[in-house]
This record gives C-alpha cells, sequence and structure tokens, in this order.
C-alpha cells in the first residue's frame, strides 16, 4: 500500500516527468510551482507524453485521460503539501532555495509525511530542519523518469528502517528499480561516473581529438551495447581480473584528473545554444517542436527498455 496522496514540487524537467511518473501508477498528485505559465506549460508536456504513452500501448484505451484527471496543477504550496502524506521535491539545485522550501513546508508536513528530495549532489540533509530528518530522504530519479527506471535512495542515519521500507515500497509501486545506497556521497553511483566521463568528454571535444557525433557514435556502438548487460564492474570479471590489473599497471594514459568548467560549454551557453530547450545545443535540431524531439527521445528509450525487459 502506497501513501493516499503525493505532492511534486517543481515543474520543471524532472517535475513534470514524476508527476507523470506518479500519475501513470495510479495516484493522485499535485503538481506545485511558483507560476502558473510554468505549470500550464509543464502540463502541455504531460499530456503530450501520456498520449504517446496509450498510443504505444503503455496504457489502457482511455488511459491517457484518466492519467492527467490525477494530476492536479496549483501553486498554492501549502494546501499541496498538507494534504499529501509523500512530497517528492525537484526544484533548482540551489542550497539556499532547498533550505528555504525545507523550513517552509515542515510545519505542514503531517507527523507522518515523508519528504525526498530529487537533488542530484548535495547533501540535504544539512540544510532541512531537524524535526524533519526522521522522515526524509534522497530519492534521486533519471530523466525521463517514466522511462529510466533508476532511482538512488539515500537515507540519513536518523532515518528509521520502515520508513525507508516504505519508500522503496512506493517506488517500487511506480515500476521503478530503487538502488539503496549504504551511506551519502555526493553524485550517488551515477552522476560519479558520468561527471567523470565528463571531464574525458569535454577534454576530446577541446582538444581537438574528435567531434560530438564521433564520440557518440564510439560509445553507442561499444559501452552503449555491452553496458546494459555487463554494467561498469561484471565487464571485469569477462576481461579477466589479472588482464584488468595488467591495463592498469600500463603507462598512464594520461586521464584529466581536474574538475574545470569547459570552455566550450560556456560558449555554448553565452550563445543561448542550451540543448534540445532551444533547439540547437551540440547538435541542431532544425527547429522541431520540443515535444517531437523528447518523443523521438523517448520512443527510441521505450523500445529498448522492452527488449531488456523481455516485453
Amino acid at each position: 500500500m502506497g501513501p493516499r496522496s503525493i505532492a511534486v514540487i517543481g515543474a520543471g524537467t524532472m517535475g513534470h516527468g514524476l508527476a507523470l511518473l506518479v500519475a501513470k501508477a495510479g495516484y493522485k498528485v499535485s503538481l506545485v510551482d511558483l507560476e502558473e505559465g510554468i505549470l500550464e506549460g509543464a502540463m502541455a508536456l504531460i499530456e503530450a507524453e501520456a498520449r504517446w504513452l496509450e498510443d504505444m500501448g503503455e496504457l489502457r484505451e482511455g488511459g491517457s485521460d484518466l492519467l492527467l484527471q490525477r494530476i492536479d496543477p496549483t501553486v498554492d504550496l501549502e494546501k499541496a503539501v498538507t494534504g499529501s502524506e509523500l512530497v517528492l521535491e525537484a526544484i533548482v539545485e540551489d542550497k539556499e532555495a532547498k533550505a528555504a522550501l525545507y523550513a517552509r513546508i515542515a510545519p505542514w508536513l503531517g507527523k507522518d509525511g515523508i519528504l525526498c528530495s530529487n537533488t542530484s549532489y548535495l547533501d540535504v540533509f544539512q540544510l532541512a530542519p531537524r524535526e524533519l530528518l526522521p522522515r526524509f530522504l534522497i530519492a534521486h530519479f533519471y530523466a525521463p523518469p517514466h522511462l529510466i527506471p533508476l532511482v538512488e535512495v539515500v537515507a540519513s542515519e536518523k532515518v528509521a528502517s520502515h520508513t525507508k521500507e516504505k519508500v522503496v515500497g512506493f517506488l517500487s509501486s511506480l515500476g521503478q528499480r530503487p538502488v539503496v545506497m549504504e551511506r551519502f556521497i555526493p553524485g550517488y553511483i551515477v552522476n560519479r561516473l558520468q561527471r567523470a566521463m565528463a571531464r574525458e568528454i569535454f577534454h576530446l571535444l577541446e582538444g581537438g581529438y574528435a567531434t560530438a557525433e564521433q564520440i557518440d557514435e564510439a560509445v553507442k556502438a561499444s559501452l552503449g551495447i555491452r553496458i546494459p548487460i555487463l554494467g561498469v564492474v561484471q565487464r571485469y570479471d569477462f576481461t579477466g581480473l589479472d588482464l584488468a590489473l595488467k591495463f592498469l599497471e600500463n603507462p598512464s594514459i594520461q586521464l584529466v584528473s581536474e574538475d574545470k568548467i569547459p570552455e566550450i560549454l560556456r560558449e555554448k551557453v553565452a550563445s543561448g545554444h542550451l540543448g534540445v530547450k532551444t533547439g540547437k545545443g551540440f547538435y541542431d535540431y532544425g527547429g522541431k517542436p520540443l515535444e517531437e524531439i523528447l518523443l523521438e527521445r523517448d520512443r527510441k528509450l521505450l523500445e529498448l527498455r522492452r527488449f531488456l525487459e523481455g516485453r
């Protein structure tokens, strides 16, 4: 049995996807943001995705209408939190903003209510009021959450085991695959691996060693096929640990070992080329509407997920 009522705070890139995911699983959800315009944009994306899911057979006939009826877009934060047993926070990655939100909602969340943050790397346990800590966890989803099943779950020492179990059960009821970490580390598992890859990606781009298209083609034709089957640790067993040790004992290939902001990324942002949301980033999306770009991506992700799940 999951919570009877859920609120998602933040209707941006992750928030609207979380509302879709929760409603798809049959729950009623309040989707909260500061402005009606943001909510209208979020609901347009949710509707487009819901119609597509129905067309793809992921929802039964008429299921998209039922899904949309379960979502209540609102700017009334107090009402949404007060009426919810579980709150998913998905606002901007800013310490001050998150701390202010937690302090604001603490008096409104019922004594048995649970708060989960979708933060990508922040130690939000240091930002929340003390009274929230026994029922406050990190539940880090990946975009788009209705197609990418991973949720990295992190709990502080103050969280009771039954509370953690309740959150894991809820996430599983959404069709997600929660991975409960042993303890907090910034970035958790996947973002740490992605950050390490980012150093090399931008080094290759800025050094003129390869283009964006060449890097993506190389990864899709190798790691993209192998990782879904072997992960990144088990592949060492198939390589042979003796050979893996020998490779690591070879002379260094001089990997990038420091974090620095890539100039190529600064230039893209300064030019207003932010990726799919502006129609151009490292790739040019030819003026296609955002909904069309996202659905094209999601069709491929759904086909891969169905294959991996044997559907």
